[in-house]
């Protein structure tokens, strides 16, 4: 497995909860006294650099857990961010091989491209139910602003932490009893 130096997995495991708890209450922090600002999910941006450089060391547990997390303290519908970050997550995990020879903004353009599915897969799922999905300027703007700091996370996660993106040959395979 390709982990940090010296860390073993469960702290590894304690590590990315703790920094999914901080970014999920980042959005919480009031800067913005009119309003206009639409906070970045570092949540996605997190979890998604952190599946394409551990794909194998990152369990579907700790990803299910901090979505319905972020979805509890955001006051999001239950269970769909929690949803929309597992499939994102988890079609990022397939593919994690597939980033250690292209350059960053391949990996940072798959990243926005993969939060856009999430927002519409949501936005279709909210009106299906005919609940209030929010404006699409809101839809965008946070995209846009989740865009801009997807670079940021990954630059904590690689220059502080040392996590870099896995190599082809540690392509993430689903082990026989997991899928019980």
């Amino acid at each position: 497995m390709n982990r940090p130096r010296g860390l073993p997995p469960w702290a590894e495991n304690a590590l990315l909860i703790g920094l999914g708890v901080v970014a999920v209450q980042a959005p919480l922090v009031p800067l913005d006294l009119a309003g206009r600002l639409v906070p970045p999910d570092l949540l996605y941006g997190l979890v998604v650099a952190w599946v394409i450089r551990r794909p194998a060391a990152t369990p579907l547990w700790i990803v299910v857990a901090l979505g319905l997390f972020a979805d509890v303290m955001l006051s999001r519908p239950l269970g769909l961010g929690a949803l929309g970050l597992v499939l994102a997550t988890e079609a990022f995990r397939v593919r994690a091989g597939r980033f250690s020879g292209v350059p960053f903004p391949v990996e940072w353009l798959a990243a926005t491209v993969g939060f856009a599915a999430m927002l519409a897969g949501m936005q279709i799922a909210l009106e299906l139910v005919f609940a209030q999905p929010p404006a699409i300027g809101t839809l965008v703007r946070h995209l846009v602003a989740t865009a801009l700091a997807y670079p940021i996370v990954v630059f904590g996660l690689t220059w502080c932490l040392g996590l870099r993106a896995a190599r082809s040959s540690q392509r993430y395979t689903v082990p026989a009893g997991r899928l019980r």
